[in-house]
């Protein structure tokens, strides 16, 4: 594993000519509204990085996550493992971590617009005050080589982080059961929708999985002989998610009390 991590790192900015504007105020490690979703692998490496046990760096620096899959159907979502914002990682406007941190960070922004999806972000408000999306830096042939391998590598540590967690990749919820809490307080005026805090979801989950088995299987990788029994998953488990990218059918959860139960498949 110590292997891969290194190459991995080295992954990160090898032949990339994107740097951080100074103009730029970190925004997308400050501001709440943007998740930024991690894998075990992540929380691994990052544990190598600073030196704290991954129970203790999930505890004081991440949050159960739910990322919602469609955005007009926001009650279906993923469960994740996400950095808390601001992130403490920060110091003014450098990154404590830089060589261990997260592939999604490593990713952002370059990743974005070799698949496309530069004009997607302009128009949501939220990135028009980012330099590096306003005025992006070029990406070479050869960092698109590279970018493409750190996709690939992502999507096998989520496969391998879910399988781990979850038995399943994605682990997708619908909380519509629990609507009620979700919706309280809100008010709706007119015609118009009711627009929903991502964090009321986030906080109906977190209450809803307080000791939940996952949690206790994150708290056994602070042993190195649990960590390289889960790492020796990922051989298995890059070979599903090559079949799972081939099958976009996934089965959706809902809460019955405090327990997730399988209730149908989302295609």
């Amino acid at each position: 594993m110590e292997d891969y991590l290194r190459e991995r790192s080295r992954f990160f900015n090898e032949a990339s000519e994107f740097s951080c504007p100074d103009a730029c105020e970190r925004y997308g490690c400050r501001d709440p509204e943007l998740h930024v979703t991690i894998s075990l692998v992540d929380l691994i490496a990052l544990s190598q990085a600073c030196g704290n046990k991954v129970s203790s760096l999930f505890r004081d620096h991440c949050k159960i996550g739910f990322d919602p899959v469609e955005e007009d159907r926001p009650w279906i979502g993923r469960l994740t493992i996400e950095l808390n914002k601001p992130c403490s990682f920060l110091g003014g406007k450098k990154c404590g971590i830089y060589l261990g941190r997260p592939v999604a960070c490593a990713l952002f922004p370059e990743a974005f617009f070799i698949l496309g999806k530069g004009d997607e972000l302009l128009k949501k408000e939220i990135f028009q005050k980012f330099p590096c999306i306003t005025h992006p830096a070029p990406v070479p042939s050869r960092r698109k080589g590279v970018l493409h391998k750190l996709l690939r590598m992502s999507a096998q540590e989520t496969f391998l982080s879910d399988y781990y967690l979850f038995g399943i990749s994605p682990f997708l919820v619908d909380l519509k059961s629990v609507a009620g809490r979700v919706l309280e307080g809100l008010e709706v005026r007119g015609e118009k929708r009711a627009v929903i805090p991502h964090h009321r979801f986030e906080a109906i989950l977190k209450e809803r999985l307080q000791g939940s088995h996952w949690l206790g299987r994150i708290r056994r990788l602070d042993r190195d002989e649990d960590v390289r029994e889960f790492w020796s998953l990922k051989e298995w488990t890059d070979e599903m998610a090559t079949l799972a990218e081939r099958d976009s059918s996934a089965i959706v959860h809902q809460f019955v009390g405090n327990r997730l139960e399988g209730v149908r498949f989302l295609r």
